[in-house]
This record gives structure tokens, sequence and C-alpha cells, in this order.
């Protein structure tokens, strides 16, 4: 029987994500540039598991309830791509705003990151 080509594609990312698993990022910036990248990924997944219902409707809600305001009452069902990518989201503006903070100064920004 063949492998899928999703399967296969999964279980590669898996491998080569796990083998740079401890990598950490020197700045705010490269880490909203690697939270964009994992945005990416996490889209991928996202869509996986909704269409695979893994997720439990009422974990979906809640999470939709303590999300960023703009998602929080949307006339959609909630889903993981939803509810997920609106929490990376709200940490790259986060990151992104604390560098804005510094003023290019070099210091570190006052808000909490």
């Amino acid at each position: 029987m063949a492998v899928h080509p999703q399967i296969r594609a999964f279980a590669e990312a898996a491998l080569l994500l796990r083998a740079e698993r401890y990598w950490h990022h020197g700045s705010a910036g490269e880490q909203a540039e690697f939270l964009r990248a994992l945005s990416e990924v996490l889209t991928e997944v996202c869509y996986h598991l909704d269409a695979n219902d893994v997720l439990p409707l009422e974990l979906l809600k809640a999470g939709q309830d303590m999300a960023a305001p703009a998602i929080r009452n949307l006339p959609l069902r909630p889903s993981a791509q939803l509810v997920l990518m609106a929490y990376v989201d709200r940490r790259i503006e986060q990151l992104i705003a604390a560098q804005d903070d510094s003023g290019n100064t070099g210091a570190k920004g006052s808000r909490s990151a």
C-alpha cells in the first residue's frame, strides 16, 4: 500500500522540526519571524484538526470566547484555525509592538511581551 503524500509530508516535517526543537531565537523580531513561519504550518495542521473533528466543539467555543475580541462574537462555527491562529497572530503583534516600543535605541521595550 502506497503512503499518501500528506502522510509522508507530515512525517517528514515532524522529523525536520524535531531536529531543531531546541533552537532559541535571539530577538523579538526573530521570534516574530519564526511565528510567521510556524503559522503557515499551523494553518495546515488546523485544517486537518477541523476536517477530522479532533477538538471538541465545547473546547473550541471556550477558546473562541477567550481569544481576541475580533473573533469572539463572529457568527461562525468555532474552528481550530480560527482559535489557534488568533492567538498566534496576537503574539506576533505583541512582539512587533515590543520592538517598536524600544525606539530603535537598543533598549528593551517597556511593554511586556
